[in-house]
């Protein structure tokens, strides 16, 4: 079982199973247009809009269902900032995919949704998920095994910890490294100082990273740099002063040390790898009635 990173799954696609959908008869005569002296009746409207996207709001009124009565079930609460993550990080996956923000907003006016009612099926999507990677078990023998498949992947490269404070020219960056000289707190300097919005609020820490996960003249300089070391740089971004905090050398994988990691990291693709079978393993437990004759 080689371990890849695995593209979006779109629930669009999920949607496309054999989940089974239902709509009552509509008989308000009510006119909602003319037409010269044509009368189009709210009975005609509901008709027409039933036939061609009644599938897919139906099959997507009961996936919500499946996924609120799974969730609730198993007493899963949904982290609002992980949320926002997940979201942020895919929906950027899912621009890149499609070749860009116009392409991506085709792609969902041909499926007839707007951007919130795709957000909306992303959560669902995320919710799902966490259902799932609660109820995917793994055993022993199948965790060395991925860990055997995929021994690279867990090798642990040299990596430094560092954080940033990015300004547009490099008299303030400058200014800055002063400051620093002089005793400044680096942190504070961040929050005040740094365009860099995602970061400013947390003193500039960007976590850890290895070579050929940043910029290449960001990361030369960082993995230069000893701990508690500064200095500026520039990239296509503006003026970075950059602080090390830390450093982890190179070390082999260990399967031993690393086993909770490892099946961690099992679970998380399984979980992922068949969201769709487990969509569908949710739709076969459940008693779903067929009541209009069309989507028997």
């Amino acid at each position: 079982m080689k371990f890849h990173r695995l593209p979006i799954v779109l629930i669009l696609i999920l949607l496309a199973t054999s989940i089974p959908v239902f709509a009552a008869d509509i008989t308000d005569d009510e006119v909602v247009a003319i037409i010269n002296d044509r009368k189009i009746t709210l009975s005609e409207f509901y008709e027409t809009m039933e036939q061609e996207v009644g599938t897919f709001v139906l099959a997507h009124m009961i996936f919500k269902e499946l996924v609120t009565q799974k969730q609730k079930a198993l007493g899963i609460t949904v982290d609002p900032l992980e949320m926002e993550a997940y979201l942020a990080q895919n929906i950027a996956e899912i621009m890149y995919q499609l070749g860009g923000e116009t392409n991506f907003l085709y792609y969902l006016e041909e499926r007839r949704l707007n951007q919130d009612s795709f957000i909306e099926l992303l959560e669902l999507e995320y919710i799902l998920y966490q259902c799932a990677l609660q109820e995917t078990e793994v055993t022993p023998d199948q965790v060395t095994q991925f860990f055997e498949e995929n021994r690279d992947y867990f090798n642990q490269q040299e990596s430094v910890r560092a954080s940033h404070i990015l300004v547009k020219t490099e008299a303030e960056a400058d200014n800055l490294l002063k400051q620093l000289k002089e005793g400044a707190d680096f942190a504070e300097l961040a929050k005040t100082y740094s365009n860099d919005t995602q970061t400013s609020s947390f003193g500039g820490d960007l976590g850890y990273f290895a070579k050929g996960e940043m910029v290449p003249a960001f990361e030369d300089l960082s993995l230069s740099l000893g701990i508690n070391q500064f200095d500026k740089v520039e990239t296509a971004y503006g003026w970075h002063v950059v602080l090390v905090t830390d450093k982890r050398a190179a070390k082999e994988a260990n399967l031993e040390e690393q086993w909770d990691e490892i099946e961690d990291t099992l679970i998380k693709f399984l979980a992922s790898e068949y969201l769709g079978h487990y969509l569908y393993r949710l739709e076969q437990e459940a008693n779903i009635t067929i009541l209009r004759d069309r989507y028997r």
